[in-house]
């Protein structure tokens, strides 16, 4: 191997290390995001529950709800329900409901609530009837009020996807990918608030199934950052060792001479 390739093959690899080296601490950066969120979460979570019965009562701080318990109190709009399209539970196609729910009454705040998953074997019209027990807080233009307990949950612009209309049960309902309350303002006749409630146990009479848990772990960026930087190590110690063993040939050959 000549100089000038060995300066080559040099430059290459600092220049990778330097690159995955970068990348490991992006990593441990998103890792330092991620637990900062879950120990804020968690902290919200024992902090008393939050009752919101009255228009009047609309949280101001919504990130800093996220991970709260919470009671709302209020009307269902049954005909604005949102599915989040292929869901699967156990194994099986599904999809989850978003329900808007009018806090105090008809003139109070939208909330979307997210109340749980239902069977859909294209994974995009379940049953929603099958949605509800049969109750008077769960029948539309009942005079009991709705109350639904839960925790808060973050949305996220831009991940609803391509939006759908679809007919399920003889009505049109949105259809999207996932939590996305820009999406539901854009495409349908909704204005929910920032504020999305995880319901907690659905009515034991009802089909629905619990939604999925809020992430209460960090993820996997450290390990992420152990691979990057292992991979610095790599590209380093391989191009040394590579440098050397080309070294000892080469000293071989003059004694051989």
């Amino acid at each position: 191997m000549t100089s000038t390739r060995k300066i080559l093959l040099c430059i290459v690899a600092i220049g990778l290390s330097a690159l995955f080296v970068r990348l490991g601490f992006w990593q441990l950066d998103r890792h330092g995001e991620r637990s900062a969120g879950v120990r804020g979460r968690a902290a919200r979570a024992e902090a008393p529950r939050l009752v919101w019965s009255d228009p009047g009562d609309v949280p101001s701080d919504t990130a800093g709800l996220i991970g709260r318990r919470a009671r709302l109190t209020g009307r269902w709009d049954r005909a604005g329900e949102v599915v989040i399209r292929s869901r699967t539970l156990d194994g099986r196609a599904g999809a989850e409901v978003l329900t808007p729910l009018f806090v105090g009454g008809d003139a109070g705040p939208v909330v979307m609530v997210l109340r749980g998953w239902l069977p859909a074997p294209d994974g995009l019209r379940p049953n929603l009837s099958a949605g509800w027990a049969d109750s008077p807080a769960a029948t539309p233009g009942a005079d009991s009020p709705a109350r639904v307990d839960g925790v808060f949950v973050s949305s996220r612009d831009g991940r609803g996807g391509q939006p759908l209309q679809v007919e399920i049960g003889g009505a049109r309902h949105l259809a999207i990918a996932g939590l996305d309350l820009a999406l539901i303002r854009e495409e349908s006749t909704l204005d929910p608030s920032p504020h999305v409630l995880r319901a907690g146990d659905p009515p034991p009479d009802a089909a629905l199934r619990p939604a999925r848990e809020i992430e209460t772990d960090s993820g996997p960026h450290f390990s992420y950052a152990i691979q990057w930087f292992s991979f610095a190590i790599i590209a380093l110690a391989g191009t040394a060792i590579l440098i050397r063993k080309d070294g000892n040939r080469t000293s071989a050959a003059r004694i051989g001479r």
